[in-house]
């Protein structure tokens, strides 16, 4: 039976452990002066070695004659099949207390064999709080034979008890040079042809997981016929060459959205990781601006503020796109958003003047609540306080709408019904699918209307009612303005009639207290028709002329 080349050359001796050199170092050093620990935790990414290394300790440990601190291979504890001295757990298969009580039961039974009973738990973030609670009490007063090993990628989610009572190593990403050695080692070893090119592109693709990287040449080797080539590694990835990617950026530089979103079609279409064409893309960048820094030249018209800007920018975009179902959608607004990162030649000394919004602080005061996360503000003003010039309009920040008492009278109206009818599952389940909305980002109708309510915060949700919270009372109103939209989008996106409305973050928390104190009694009043009236289509003329004189021509959605 074949056997996976990460199975066949997982490390047995210390001098096969590549890319831990200072966790090896430390465990030969408690081996020479025979100060072992009972408790050890392994933290780290997946596949850099924690459980190998675990293993080989736990061997070295027990063999009865180690040579240059490897398993001699020729004492009982070496040559035994199956080690009853070493007993290995995974948690996140046995993760209850019943498991870990009998651990506790057996554990003063002493060694058949080798000097230690030797316990590894991989995944112990995977246990449960009482199977944490069962473990403390031996961690803490373990016999003199035991030991434990505990092999987690998560350690944050391990109980500080636990962590105290364990000496920790944190293992570390391998390097792509040392990825690229072993590689070369295996594939000589094994007789596999593969260009060198190949070999970097599956080290950078493991991103520091030797496993990842090992497994990746495994399947190279099953899908080519001859010599592994870039081309290979790329078709079996999902990921795409060099040059593709330096005319993606090219095409970025010199403003070709029609091109770039070509590029994005032909990736999706030909079945390629869109996650991984966009960490490719983001570390190119990177290159680039080391490459600017180290010359002192800008050979390519971006400054180095403007690709800092776009590596911060590709980063989010690459978390979001790891948490949604169509990634290229995000891609594809990542394009969009930046399509106008360069405008020709005679701006390439003005990139940076170009001002991209990514805080709402750097807004004066009383419009800062009207930007929302695809806009961008062009500013030339130079004082930024009250007066900004936008496309030569001279806008005073001083005029706001006047009160509309149907819009009070609407607003007391429907938080009451919502927190009337309050209902903690449709709540959350409602806000954990907001994302859904953003589908609707590229749509003309409603782009303006999702970046909107996605700047809210929802609060409550009751009898199909939703209450918005925005920091300001601006924000607020323009949302309410837009009551009619907004409940029409809602109902395209989740096909269900919700009725919305919004208020500030002042006033929610005074409706906060009442509600958790219970010192009023929300109950459920119908709406009358006269309520909407000023927000039907023969007073639109005049909303928007409110909503201009309040904040004229600032804000250009994108």
């Amino acid at each position: 039976m074949y056997q996976a080349l990460y199975r066949k050359y997982r490390p047995k001796t210390f001098n096969e452990v590549v890319g831990q050199d200072v966790i090896v170092k430390t465990l030969k050093n408690e081996i020479t002066r025979n100060k072992i620990n009972h408790a050890y935790l392994f933290a780290g990414p997946r596949g850099c070695g924690k459980t190998s290394i675990a293993k080989l300790f736990a061997r070295v440990i027990n063999c009865e004659n180690p040579i240059d601190f490897n398993p001699c291979n020729s004492c009982v504890s070496c040559l035994q099949t199956q080690n009853t001295d070493i007993i290995e757990i995974d948690a996140a298969s046995n993760n209850g207390v019943d498991e870990i009580r009998e651990i506790r039961n057996k554990v003063n039974l002493v060694p058949s064999t080798g000097k230690y009973k030797i316990y590894i738990i991989d995944e112990v973030h995977m246990l449960t709080t009482g199977a944490f609670n069962a473990l403390l009490k031996t961690l803490e007063e373990p016999p003199s034979h035991a030991i434990f090993i505990l092999a987690t990628t998560d350690p944050h989610k391990i109980p500080t008890t636990i962590l105290s009572r364990c000496q920790r190593f944190d293992f570390k990403k391998v390097k792509e040079d040392v990825i690229v050695k072993r590689l070369s080692f295996i594939a000589e070893s094994e007789q596999i042809e593969i260009e060198d090119a190949a070999l970097k592109e599956i080290a950078f693709i493991a991103d520091g997981g030797m496993r990842d990287a090992i497994s990746i040449l495994d399947q190279a080797v099953a899908y080519s016929t001859d010599v592994i080539t870039l081309k290979d590694i790329n078709d079996i990835v999902g990921t795409i060459s060099n040059s593709k990617i330096d005319e993606f950026i090219n095409n970025l530089i010199e403003n070709k959205i029609n091109d770039m979103l070509m590029f994005s079609s032909e990736c999706n279409d030909s079945g390629k990781n869109m996650i991984k064409v966009a960490e490719k893309i983001m570390y190119q960048l990177k290159n680039i601006l080391i490459e600017q820094i180290k010359k002192e030249e800008n050979n390519i018209g971006l400054s180095k503020e403007k690709i800092i800007y776009l590596i911060k920018e590709l980063n989010e975009t690459i978390s979001s796109m790891k948490k949604s179902n169509d990634p290229k959608l995000l891609f594809d607004l990542f394009i969009i958003k930046n399509s106008n990162v360069n405008s020709g030649e005679e701006n390439k000394e003005k990139v940076s003047n170009v001002h991209y919004i990514s805080s709402k602080e750097e807004l004066p005061d009383k419009i800062v609540d009207t930007v929302v996360k695809t806009n961008v503000l062009k500013q030339t003003s130079e004082d930024n306080n009250n007066v900004i010039e936008n496309k030569k309009t001279t806008v005073d920040l001083n005029v706001i709408p006047k009160e509309n008492e149907n819009l009070k009278k609407l607003v007391d109206i429907r938080i009451g019904n919502a927190l009337s009818g309050f209902n903690k599952k449709l709540f959350m389940d409602f806000k954990n699918n907001i994302y859904k909305m953003e589908e609707l980002l590229l749509t003309p109708e409603y782009s303006n209307i999702v970046s909107l309510v996605l700047d809210g915060d929802i609060k409550a949700l009751g009898n199909n009612y939703i209450i918005f919270v925005y920091k300001t009372k601006s924000l607020e109103d323009i949302f309410n303005y837009k009551i009619l939209e907004i409940e029409d989008m809602l109902e395209n996106v989740y096909h269900e009639k919700y009725k919305v409305i919004a208020t500030n973050n002042d006033f929610w928390e005074i409706i906060k207290k009442e509600f958790n104190s219970k010192t009023k009694k929300y109950v459920f009043v119908p709406e009358t028709s006269d309520l909407l009236d000023f927000l039907h289509d023969d007073n639109d003329g005049e909303k928007e002329e409110n909503i201009d004189n309040m904040f004229g021509s600032i804000v250009e959605y994108q």
